[in-house]
């Protein structure tokens, strides 16, 4: 069964993801950012002083992020274990703004690139989904488990991860896109499943009240529409904290398991409306 961590509960769930998402941005580090730009977009100038490609369409800017840990919007890139001779990458295309501070208006166009010459294979534009506000992007990254849909058919996966602001109402979630290469075009066959979500209601010293989600899949042999079902298997826990005797204690109040069944409609894979992503909603 394909396992995905789960975050900590309670006041410590930011932190925990933060790390988390600073170790996967650390795997993801694109050194060839740089050069799959320049070869996706030949018209375009060498980034600025600041690491920065300006398309000159539509007010877009490129992040080149030369950062150990890269950022959230800039490229991210990985090699396919699947097949080596293909570089898997992300380019964040946002609108450049006066004050970051207000939030982000971006698309997030997804590239299947010849590993030695770099030369665009596959490419597909999600509108929106690099935008946000208060619940901020706070990683993107490549997923390539085995996502094997049909005999010799993988799939590759997407995660962006977005977290709250409020300390007092802590909020953090990863979402999951599964990419098939067809013959002709590269498809997103599963958009937007949370595979990590943690929340809660506190007052910031030790009293309060968190929920955490984590999400498992595995591929089953039932199949629909000609690609195999996803049993998805939802595990939560509800805790509340109090101070009792001069201690903060946390006591779990409820946890389980539920199984859902994801089947392919001929375009993408059914999300139950419970495990749908808040980033679905800025997706087009």
């Amino acid at each position: 069964m394909l396992r995905f961590p789960s975050a900590l509960t309670g006041a410590l769930a930011l932190a925990a993801l933060l790390a988390c998402g600073a170790a996967q941005a650390a795997r993801d580090a694109c050194p060839q950012a740089a050069d799959i730009v320049r070869a996706v977009y030949p018209q375009a100038p060498a980034p600025d002083a600041e690491g920065r490609v300006r398309l000159g369409q539509d007010n877009l800017v490129v992040q080149i992020s030369d950062d150990e840990f890269g950022a959230p919007f800039a490229v991210t890139c990985k090699a396919w274990p699947a097949n080596p001779n293909l570089l898997l990458a992300a380019i964040p295309l946002v609108q450049d703004g006066p004050d970051d501070a207000d939030g982000h208006d971006g698309d997030l166009q997804i590239l299947v690139l010849d590993r030695a010459t770099l030369n665009m294979l596959h490419d597909l534009r999600l509108e929106g989904l690099m935008s946000d506000d208060a619940i901020r992007v706070s990683g993107v990254s490549f997923d390539t488990a085995r996502y094997d849909v049909a005999p010799g058919r993988r799939t590759f996966g997407l995660r962006i991860s977005r977290e709250g602001s409020s300390r007092a109402n802590p909020f953090s979630e990863t979402s999951l896109r599964l990419f098939d290469i067809g013959a002709q075009r590269l498809d997103m066959v599963l958009d937007g499943l949370i595979v990590d979500r943690s929340s809660g209601e506190w007052d910031t010293n030790c009293a309060g009240e968190f929920t955490e989600r984590t999400v498992s899949l595995a591929m089953d042999t039932a199949q629909a529409q000609g690609l195999r079902d996803i049993v998805a298997t939802e595990s939560y826990e509800s805790s509340r904290s109090a101070v009792q005797h001069g201690d903060c204690v946390e006591k779990t109040v409820d946890k389980g398991k539920t199984p859902h069944t994801l089947k392919f409609d001929g375009q993408r894979y059914r999300i139950p409306e419970s495990l749908r992503a808040l980033d679905r909603e800025n997706a087009g």
